[in-house]
């Protein structure tokens, strides 16, 4: 008997559900990635593409080094799957649940069409800690508020074990299949300005355990100090390797005896808060998936954005805001295919609340623009900060991005760096700012702009 393994976003041999049941099954096992065009370029912006082609390169080596083969074919997702299975008459398919809705979608219409030929069909769940569909309030329904969500996850908790690739010997079932170049996942003909990310970025699944132990060698003792400063290396940089499955949240937790009555430093807990913040991002967006476009709280769907926002937008996006750290943060992403997480909330409360644009447009700059680009954590926090969705930011919580700026950049490091025109921008206090001085005047005055969006928020009921 033969039995297929499908690789979506578990770009890894490690931790991976799919193979180590396959193998154990006792079967001849193929292992095979496809890659739909179609559907790849809707839920995958550029840089999500760039990191996907040298990521399945990399699995390919690794599969390679151990005398394996990995198969990687283009054409529709459940089409050539069903086409495979037919003509080589597998006698079940294993795959790691990717919880992107539109990947939900192909994997039950599989599952479905698996079913009347009569083969078996077997998901697993790791790409979060426990199944969104697992968890629910003392009344039956979905959480809707963090802090609870937490609280009961960390009470569910036990340390599960990090699966090795096997390690006694199988049959690799050779299927004849024209092998598809991975060129054609990411053209750097069209997208020259990623070229950048080498200099930035390593993907594949042994870079992605290098950088959670640097994390933890360099940063985990003191996290919550320095994860707010965009000038240190206080963050981990494992959101793009999550976001590919090249590293599972499973390996990142058993970095500690995580359990309900274990105790743990105010640095890993606030880090392991935001692990489950990743989960609760994932848990609503399978439990509410309509957050994809449209608020959570629905009584914000009648917000009066501005309506003509397309010049004000570019120059967002382009970081000629005229604000100091605005535009260093949009120059670091372009740069690097990355953000910090603080001047995340920094652009994006900016661009909501200041310039009035609806969050959905700077949620689609970061999807195309972000390496770590994924859909759930996306949304999640641009609703966050917009103030329209679970555990948002109260509508009249309006980072000033001057005060930012003092409190977590005081020495300017971080604007210095990303910004080549730094001396041309006012030196950053509020009187000066509008000053006819200054050669980069702010597109938008800070102030007023507050006091329009504090208006229009609180006729919101």
């Amino acid at each position: 008997m033969k039995s297929l393994v499908l690789f979506s976003n578990d770009l890894r041999l490690n931790d991976n559900d799919a193979i180590n049941s396959a193998v154990k099954s006792g079967c001849e096992v193929t292992f095979l990635f496809i890659y739909d065009s179609k559907l790849y370029v809707s839920t995958h912006g550029s840089a999500n593409l760039w990191w996907l082609q040298k990521s399945i390169k990399k699995l390919k080596q690794s599969f390679k080094e151990k005398n394996l083969i990995l198969n990687i074919v283009e054409g529709d997702f459940v089409n050539k799957a069903l086409e495979i299975t037919d003509k080589y008459k597998f006698y079940s398919v294993h795959i790691n649940e990717n919880k992107h809705p539109e990947f939900i979608k192909k994997e039950k219409c599989l599952k479905l069409k698996l079913a009347k030929r009569d083969v078996k069909f077997f998901s697993y769940n790791k790409s979060t800690l426990v199944h969104p569909s697992h968890i629910l309030n003392k009344t039956g329904e979905p959480y809707k508020v963090y802090s609870p969500f937490y609280k009961n996850c960390k009470l569910l908790y036990s340390q599960k074990q990090v699966l090795k690739f096997p390690t006694s010997p199988f049959k690799n079932f050779i299927i004849d299949e024209k092998n598809m170049d991975t060129k054609k996942i990411f053209s750097t003909s069209d997208n020259k300005w990623s070229e950048k990310f080498d200099v930035h970025w390593e993907p594949g699944e042994k870079n992605a355990l290098k950088t959670l132990e640097k994390f933890f060698e360099n940063s985990i003792s003191n996290y919550k100090e320095i994860r707010d400063l965009p000038s240190t290396e206080g963050t981990s940089k494992l959101s793009p390797y999550l976001r590919f499955g090249e590293i599972t949240t499973n390996q990142i937790i058993n970095y500690f005896e995580f359990h309900d009555n274990h105790t743990l430093s105010k640095h890993e807990e606030h880090f392991i808060k935001e692990l489950y913040w990743r989960e609760f991002s994932y848990y609503i967006l399978y439990h509410f998936p309509y957050v994809v476009d449209k608020p959570f709280n629905k009584k914000y769907e009648n917000f009066e954005w501005e309506k003509n926002y397309d010049e004000n937008l570019e120059k967002w996006k382009k970081g000629e805001t005229g604000i100091r750290i605005v535009d260093a943060a949009m120059n670091e992403l372009w740069e690097t295919g990355w953000m910090h997480n603080r001047t995340r909330m920094i652009t994006a409360s900016f661009l909501t609340k200041n310039l009035l644009i609806p969050w959905q447009e700077g949620e689609k700059w970061f999807r195309d623009t972000l390496l770590d680009a994924d859909i759930a954590n996306n949304v999640m926090g641009w609703q966050w900060v917009s103030g329209c969705g679970t555990d948002a930011a109260p509508y009249f919580r309006i980072f000033n991005p001057l005060l930012q700026e003092k409190k977590f950049d005081p020495e300017n490091i971080y604007t210095k760096k990303w910004l080549k025109n730094f001396n041309l921008y006012s030196s950053g206090d509020d009187k000066d700012l509008l000053s006819d001085d200054n050669l980069i005047q702010p597109i938008v005055d800070l102030s007023s702009s507050r006091n329009i969006a504090l208006e229009r928020f609180s006729r919101i009921k």
